[in-house]
């Protein structure tokens, strides 16, 4: 709601309350004078004035003094009040009325700047605002009072409102005027250095004239009552408004008793077309001073603002009179060349005594040229001296501005400017640009945003780039991240080096367009203006390409294999070294891993040394491009041996470091093209590993660790990876013991699908069923995954078990879309499953005999640490089988390590919120803003997002709340076997279970 503002009064200070108590004692008595001789001037009825000159004097007297002297001016109005036979209180309120309305203009007046002397066009409409406003508000006040006082018929109030707020307005224009425009500077103007003597002879000729007039007969109308027009016009542009003002109260009293006394041309006619005609013309008259006021100060103002931006542009104007050989030089170039004004100008050997004598005769020739009609101006620079005796250069400009009938120019317009400090900086921006250019060293200049301004030959050489090519372009050098307004820019550590300390330096590569890499040095300096903003940037380039070429040359021969270019067993132990102090001081995983190449003895043998040492090569690039990049520093692959590869994976869990041995084994399992004849080889490997600081060993002792669990590997069967353990043995039998007891479990048909369903909890409708695996064991019952699942995931098992479990739930599907149950059916797929080469081309086949409709009713759900594993490949994957119809979800999201650039290539349908965060969402404000993050993401990355774990009505409500509509969860249906699920479906409303 916006606030009302007040008027406010500004209280006089303490020194002030004697002088304020003398001022208001003066304007009450004084608009008690005028009001009572208000009173003699014609009247309708007992009450109303035609002329108010109390008005005037209350008006300009509170824009004068403040409205804060409004009580003054009531108790001045309060006895004339009084004297026209008003009961006490219509006295009390038509007197406020009559404080109130000058009060309250006077107050919006001195807000908006009001000039008293009237000398612009916004004063005169803020004045005649002003004005109209106060009296409209007193004459409302009073006929109000008079009319409910009974002192003025209803029939008349009309007729008597207007008189009054046509009086008022007289007075306010005709007495507020001449007070309101009274000043030191208005007197001076008027009398001031004999100005009095025009002035009176101005106003005596109008009083004149209007004298005579009056005296006329009555109705009798003289040109001479047309003379003081002129004569006003001429006062007020010669001695102010003031003067003029003053005049024309005086020629409205000499008219108003000429009238009453039925002489002038306003006499002869009915008193209320008298009346009106009277008016008409003091406010005529009134008016004209004002207006002609208004005009000149405009005229002024604009000439004095002309000089203003003259002088604020350092800029001489000289006016030459070529007839009479003279020059009016303008205040600033008197200025510029010391010389002392003169009323009647300086003759123009003075402006040729000041010029230098080396280009005296090459600005005469100039000047002499604007002779020819063709030529209206020039421009010249020259020394001139000034009044030390100094020379200085100055830029003259000059205009013929007028030509005699022959076409001689009669009178010039010059100008002069101040360059000498623009020639100065000229003559050193060329030392500085011949030097730029001279440098040995290339040198790049910028802006603010990176942009090149300018380069020197030097750094065109060392880049091979020329200069147009580079000019208003961000250089590739700088290249490296986005700027704040999504453009390429720098990259972050230079960013930050400028923020910090002005200055970046760093080693970039660079490739020339010639195809030619060069290993360049840069220093990127920022500079900064009066302001500390940057304005450019200044960026230096070495070329260190041959020095750090020799120096890599001689660090790789002792640190690095020289078939693989992999660090040696030397380099290994310092980057283990400092791998260990990493992990330390970050508290992160390290894992050391030995490798080495199943049967590559017998590929020496087959096919020769050179394809082995190729297949090598090609090997150790895809252990290379396993590898990833931390922020404590980059995983490491080094050679150890012919077959043999050390690597040092950093991780965050144990977890994550068997994923990142996976890779690195489904890289090396991939064929390899040694340019054989008989085509690509297929080769395996082993890996042992080992994990710091769970093995607490020192770096040699991991290697020996990893190393042994290496040959454990080998003999489990090749084609595999194994983590150091002190019980290894113990827990490989067991395991060996599991797992044949799930392959028989699986060969005799001990397996099933249970399905729980999924819902629309918006509508209450069942939207589909996740297809969940259960062991039908024969002695223990019903086992959930969970306990068999983490024994096979890693081993080719799992991937038997996982395509057993998608060809049973697409039949399951494709005969439930038979019977015309309208569902989709989500299937787990696990990491190596989904990694494995012919998935989609399987996925096909299963598809195949059931027609596209299966294909998009059917859901394969993901683990995150699944679909990472490979990002490149799994996007390829999932794209493949989209083509097919069908959808992917990320299931169990939030658990995993995925990042947003990870989630936006991977072709996803939905996301499902792990059950960790809905279990608890309700009483841990962290899982709910996760899983409200969740749901965001979701929309962001436009897939559709279900529940996990949806056990309570109140967490279903709060879901749907947060704008999760699809829940899953025991708290809806528990998982069931297939032949119950369709019966469940048609009993569904929407309601949740008796256990929630």
């Amino acid at each position: 709601m916006p606030s009302i503002r007040l008027p406010r009064v500004t209280p006089l200070p303490a020194r002030w309350d004697g002088l304020w108590l003398v001022w208001g004692l003066v304007l009450a008595a004084a608009y008690y004078a005028s009001g009572m001789f208000g009173l003699a001037t014609p009247q309708i009825g007992a009450h109303v004035s035609l002329i108010w000159p109390a008005a005037g004097l209350a008006f300009a007297a509170l824009v004068r003094l403040g409205p804060g002297m409004w009580p003054a001016v009531a108790l001045g109005a309060l006895p004339v009040a009084l004297s026209t036979g008003l009961p006490l209180w219509a006295a009390v309120l038509t007197a406020l009325g009559n404080a109130a309305g000058p009060a309250l203009a006077a107050e919006s007046l001195r807000r908006h700047g009001l000039h008293t002397n009237l000398d612009r066009r916004q004063d005169l409409w803020r004045f005649g605002l002003g004005a109209g406003a106060a009296t409209l508000v007193s004459a409302t006040n009073g006929t109000c009072w008079l009319v409910l006082s009974g002192a003025l018929p209803w029939t008349l109030a009309p007729a008597a409102w207007a008189s009054w707020w046509l009086g008022d307005l007289m007075g306010v224009i005709v007495v507020g005027v001449p007070l309101l425009t009274a000043s030191r500077a208005t007197l001076r103007r008027a009398f001031g250095d004999w100005r009095w003597v025009p002035g009176l002879l101005l106003a005596g000729g109008s009083v004149a004239g209007a004298w005579f007039s009056f005296r006329g007969q009555p109705g009798v109308v003289s040109p001479l009552l047309f003379l003081p027009y002129l004569l006003l016009g001429w006062l007020a542009l010669r001695s102010g408004v003031f003067a003029a003002s003053a005049t024309v109260l005086l020629l409205a009293v000499m008219s108003v008793v000429a009238t009453l006394t039925s002489h002038g041309p306003f006499a002869g006619a009915d008193a209320p077309a008298a009346l009106a005609m009277l008016a008409g013309y003091i406010a005529t008259l009134s008016a004209l001073p004002m207006l002609v006021t208004a005009l000149v100060g405009e005229l002024s103002a604009t000439e004095d603002r002309w000089q203003l931006a003259l002088a604020a542009s350092n800029l001489g104007v000289g006016d030459w009179d070529l007839r009479r050989g003279m020059l009016d030089f303008s205040p600033r170039w008197l200025d510029l060349l010391d010389l002392p004004a003169r009323p009647r100008g300086h003759p123009a050997d003075v402006f040729w005594s000041r010029i230098h004598p080396d280009e005296l005769a090459s600005v005469q020739q100039m000047l002499e040229s604007l002779r020819n009609p063709g030529s209206e101006q020039f421009r010249t620079e020259c020394r001139m001296r000034r009044g030390d005796g100094s020379w200085h250069w100055f830029e003259l400009n000059a205009l013929v501005a007028d030509r005699s009938a022959a076409g001689e120019p009669m009178r010039v317009v010059c100008t002069a400017r101040d360059i000498s400090n623009e020639r100065d900086a000229s003559e050193r921006q060329q030392v500085a640009d011949s030097l730029f250019r001279q440098l040995h060293e290339g040198l790049l200049v910028t802006d603010a945003q990176h942009r090149v301004i300018e380069t020197n030959p030097t750094f065109c050489r060392i880049t091979g780039f020329n200069r147009e090519e580079l000019l208003g372009r961000v250089p590739v050098l700088l290249l490296g991240g986005t700027s704040a307004d999504g453009e390429p820019g720098p990259s972050e550590a230079m960013r930050q080096g400028l923020a910090d300390e002005g200055m970046w330096r760093g080693e970039v590569v660079h490739q020339r367009p010639d195809g030619a890499f060069r290993e360049l040095e840069l220093t990127v300096s920022a500079v900064r203006g009066h302001d500390g903003s940057v304005r450019s940037h200044v960026v230096a380039v070495s070329d260190i390409t041959q020095s750090r070429q020799q120096q890599e040359r001689l660090e790789r021969q002792a640190h690095f294999d020289e078939l693989t270019g992999l660090p040696n067993r030397v380099k290994l132990a310092s980057l283990l070294q400092a791998a260990l102090e990493t992990s330390q001081r970050e508290g992160s995983l390290l894992t050391v891993c030995h490798l080495d190449i199943d049967h590559f003895k017998a590929i020496n043998e087959l096919h020769g040394h050179d394809a082995g040492n190729a297949l090598l090569v090609k090997l150790s690039e895809r252990i290379q491009a396993s590898l990833r990049s931390w922020a404590g520093g980059d995983d490491v692959a080094a050679r150890v041996g012919g077959d043999e590869f050390a690597l040092l994976l950093r991780t965050a869990t144990l977890r994550e470091s068997h994923h990142a041995v996976e890779r690195v084994l489904q890289q090396i399992a991939m064929p390899c093209d040694v340019g054989l004849a008989g085509g690509p080889l297929a080769v395996t490997a082993s890996i042992g590993a080992t994990v710091f600081p769970y093995d607490r060993a020192d770096g040699e002792a991991l290697l020996r660790h990893a190393d042994q669990a290496m040959y454990g590997a080998k003999q489990a069967g090749r084609n595999g990876y194994l983590f150091f353990d002190a019980e290894q043995d113990r827990r490989t039998k067991d395991r060996f013991v599991a797992l044949g007891r799930v392959q028989e479990a699986l060969d005799a048909s001990e397996f099933s699908l249970h399905y729980q369903p999924k819902v629309d909890m918006r509508q209450g409708r069942v939207l589909g069923a996740e297809a969940l695996l259960r062991w039908n064991h024969p002695e223990h019952g019903l086992v959930p995954p969970g306990q068999f699942l983490p024994l096979v995931e890693h081993t080719g098992l799992g991937i038997a078990l996982g395509r057993w479990v998608l060809a049973q739930g697409v039949s399951q599907l494709a005969a439930w879309q038979r019977d015309g149950l309208d569902i989709t059916v989500s299937i787990n797929v696990s990491a190596r499953h989904l990694q494995e080469p012919a998935f989609a081309d399987e996925l096909a086949e299963l598809l195949a005999p059931h027609g596209p409709d299966v294909a998009r009713h059917l859901v394969l759900e993901v683990l995150e640490t699944a679909a990472l594993a490979d990002i490149d490949y799994t996007c390829e994957l999932m794209q493949r089988c989209r083509a097919l119809g069908v959808r992917f979800a990320l299931d169990d999201f939030g658990t995993g390590y995925s990042t947003f650039t990870y989630l936006k290539r991977l072709p996803l349908d939905m996301l499902k919120i792990d059950r960790s965060f809905v279990n608890q969402m309700l009483e841990d404000h962290q899982d709910l803003a996760i899983v409200e993050g969740v749901i965001a993401l979701s929309r962001t990355f436009s897939c559709e997002v279900v529940a996990e774990g949806v056990e309570t009505p109140a967490q279903a409500q709060r879901l749907i709340e947060l704008g999760c509509g699809i829940g899953q969860g025991n708290g809806i249906a528990a998982a069931m076997p297939s032949e119950q699920l369709p019966g469940w479906v048609r009993a569904y409303k929407g309601q949740m279970t008796a256990g929630a």
